[in-house]
Order: C-alpha cells, then sequence, then structure tokens
C-alpha cells in the first residue's frame, strides 16, 4: 500500500475566473478532476444529465470520466482548481463529495484558494513540492468545511453573509424588504445591513441593483419584451429609474444595449 509520502498531488490550474457576459463551457468528458465554488452572480451547470441552476456558496467537484458542462450568466464569479495525483485519487475516494453542495464559507478558504493559485504559477508545469502540500491541505480544508456544515448550530457571520446573497438572488425581481432580507437570515436589521457590507465592501441595496441589472441583461438580450416590459417584469417601479441605473452599470443605455446585442453575429464560448 502507497504511503502519504509515495503520493503525490499536483494543481494544473488555480485561479478566480470573472465572466462578464453570457457565455457557455461546451460538454466535454473530464481527464481532470475539477473543484469549483460559485461566489457571485449564478450559472446553470449539467449534474445527472440536467441542467441545475449553481448559486452563491454552490461547491461543484467532478472527477475525470465526469461530463462537465457549464452556461455562464453575467457577472459570474467563481474560484476553480483542475488538479490530478495519486494522492487525489485516493482522498477522492475516500471522501466520494457529490457533484453539487454547499460549504460554509470564510476568508481562510478563498485566501487558501489564492495561494494555492500564485505556487501554481510560480512553479510551472513541473509542480513542487510546496505546490503539492498546498494542495492537500487546501483539499482536507474543503472536505472538513463540508463534513461540519450539517453540525453547525450556529453558521458563521460568512456563510450567514452568503446566504443572504443567495436569497437576494433567488427574489431579485421582487419587491424586496430589508425586513423581509434579516427574517430570513435570522438576525436583525442593522446586523444584516452591516455583515452584508463587512463582507462584500457594497450595500444591499447596491447589490439588488446589480442582480436586477443582470436579469434585465438576459431578457433584453434573450426575449423581445419590450424595454418597459423588462424594466417592470425587473422589479423596477420606473422605466427612468431602470434606465438610469442601466446606463450607470453598464455605460449604455437599454436600447443601445439591445441593438448593440443584436448587431454581435457570434455567441461567446468559454
Amino acid at each position: 500500500m502507497l504511503t502519504d509520502t509515495a503520493l503525490h498531488a499536483d494543481p494544473v490550474y488555480a485561479g478566480m475566473a470573472h465572466h462578464k457576459r453570457r457565455s457557455r463551457f461546451p460538454c466535454q468528458q473530464l481527464d481532470k478532476y475539477i473543484i469549483r465554488l460559485q461566489t457571485s452572480g449564478s450559472c446553470e451547470a449539467l449534474i445527472d444529465g440536467a441542467f441545475v441552476h449553481i448559486l452563491p456558496g454552490d461547491l461543484l467537484m467532478f472527477r475525470p470520466g465526469d461530463p462537465y458542462e457549464l452556461i455562464l450568466k453575467d457577472n459570474s464569479i467563481d474560484y476553480y482548481v483542475i488538479c490530478s495525483g495519486s494522492w487525489v485519487d485516493r482522498w477522492w475516494e475516500r471522501f466520494a463529495p457529490p457533484q453539487k453542495s454547499a460549504i460554509p464559507l470564510d476568508d481562510d478558504l478563498l485566501k487558501l484558494w489564492n495561494r494555492l493559485e500564485k505556487e501554481t504559477i510560480r512553479s510551472g508545469d513541473a509542480g513542487s513540492e510546496l505546490t503539492d502540500y498546498t494542495l492537500r491541505a487546501f483539499c482536507l480544508t474543503l472536505q472538513r468545511l463540508y463534513e461540519t456544515a450539517g453540525m453547525e448550530k450556529a453558521p458563521s457571520p460568512a456563510h450567514t453573509a452568503y446566504g443572504i446573497k443567495r436569497y437576494i438572488d433567488q427574489h431579485a425581481t421582487e419587491a424586496l424588504t430589508l425586513e423581509e432580507i434579516a427574517k430570513n437570515a435570522g438576525i436583525s436589521i442593522s446586523r444584516t445591513v452591516s455583515l452584508f457590507k463587512q463582507s462584500f465592501n457594497q450595500s444591499i441595496m447596491s447589490y439588488a441593483i446589480e442582480a436586477k441589472l443582470a436579469i434585465a441583461c438576459e431578457r433584453i438580450r434573450h426575449t423581445s419584451m419590450s424595454l418597459d416590459a423588462v424594466a417592470v417584469s425587473c422589479g423596477f417601479n420606473s422605466y427612468t429609474y431602470f434606465h438610469r441605473q442601466f446606463r450607470t452599470r453598464y455605460g449604455l443605455s437599454p436600447r443601445q444595449y439591445r441593438e448593440e446585442q443584436q448587431r454581435s453575429a457570434s455567441f461567446p464560448v468559454s
């Protein structure tokens, strides 16, 4: 039987990806492991033969031989690790993670993810002992967070903050109030407001508008709805306010955005 020192863990790629526009990662059969964590925005992932909506806090884990396909939405942000190696083989077999789950998020995990990205870039294709053990530490930390997710009586502040963000994403087109958001989070309004600001460096209202605008972009691009109807369907009470927020965010009016999309002859693929 192989010992840990005889095994190896090879991070091939690691990092953070920000997809500013809708794109598609075409279906392929994997030859390496992929670990992907949605941190902002949303996407759809092929899970057990069907596309599943992926929101912030959702963890995707695929092994060699699995089919892998994503439909990425506007302003989707994720952290990812692509890896291989005999240590990873054994760890994965013992862990046996589902393809989709949710984990309590904290700064330590993302810092470790960033550390892995830096070490992978420094070591290049050859890899190093440091990248090997950084990947092992990352995998074991991820497993611990997953395994304790159902045992925590009180979620961490970061987990609560991501839960608030998830709730906003799910109800973005509705007339959300701070009272409703705080009630769903199980904390006071003042705590909800301050926790979200501390975690994401923006207000709840600012993020809610971003979420509404991202949905509006989808509907402008992929439906024949009038721009007034798009504004109403995305939760904006007046077209004037929608127009102002859209131009501030994207540098174009909704009409100019639709015309630009209509002129685009190709569908971006990543």
